[in-house]
């Protein structure tokens, strides 16, 4: 029997919710970006971050095999995924917190765009999706990637595209909160964004130097 779209809509968003909830460098560039600019900006980043991941779980649906073989045995892929988070995490580290004079003048900077390479630049969307769709299919909740009904899979992929617009909205609106409660927080944001996306690379690349 068919699942209902309903069912299609939740387990995708619920997925991407999941996905997007631990520390990565889409959501906490949204989080500086909410701070060190505007909610507004925020915003317009989070809905580009939404949009790069209905192809990223496109690819996952479409070329599962092929893309869990590059991503586990190319070392040239391992390699950039350590670079981008060591490399992403030294430029919020060393960057001084934004005046309030500076954040008028960078209203104009294009966050759209900016959510646009900082998530194509995130290549983990893809393999994480490879392990949701297979957890789904063994699970028996849902099987979606041998050539499902086209509206199932437009369903499926607007379920991605809201569960990652709606966490990093969540997480936009609390940076706000946070801020308002507490200025002093967003002079040590960017120390502490830039100290975790460089744990979270050097760790990355640990674990790969150890299963060599």
């Amino acid at each position: 029997m068919e699942p209902s779209l309903a069912l299609v809509f939740f387990l995708s968003m619920l997925a991407s919710i999941v996905g997007t909830l631990p520390f990565g460098p889409i959501n906490l560039s949204v989080v500086d970006t909410s701070i060190n600019r505007s909610w507004r900006a925020a915003f317009h980043f989070s809905i580009a971050a939404a949009l790069v991941e209905i192809p990223q779980s496109f690819i996952a649906i479409r070329f599962n095999p092929t893309v869990q073989q590059l991503l586990q045995h190319n070392l040239w892929v391992k390699a950039f995924v350590v670079v981008f988070f060591v490399a992403l995490g030294l430029i919020f580290f060393y960057r001084k917190p934004a005046s309030p004079q500076s954040k008028k003048t960078k209203l104009k900077e294009n966050d759209f765009l900016h959510g646009l390479l900082v998530s194509i630049a995130n290549p983990q969307a893809v393999p994480f999706w490879i392990f949701i769709l297979a957890f789904l299919k063994s699970a028996e909740y849902l099987d979606i990637s041998d050539h499902p009904p086209l509206f199932f899979l437009c369903v499926f992929l607007a379920g991605v595209a809201c569960g990652k617009l709606l966490t990093l909205l969540f997480y936009a609106f609390l940076s706000q909160l946070i801020v308002q409660r507490a200025a002093f927080v967003s002079q040590w944001m960017n120390k502490i964004i830039g100290a975790i996306l460089i744990g979270i690379g050097l760790f990355q690349g640990m674990r790969e130097v150890l299963a060599l």
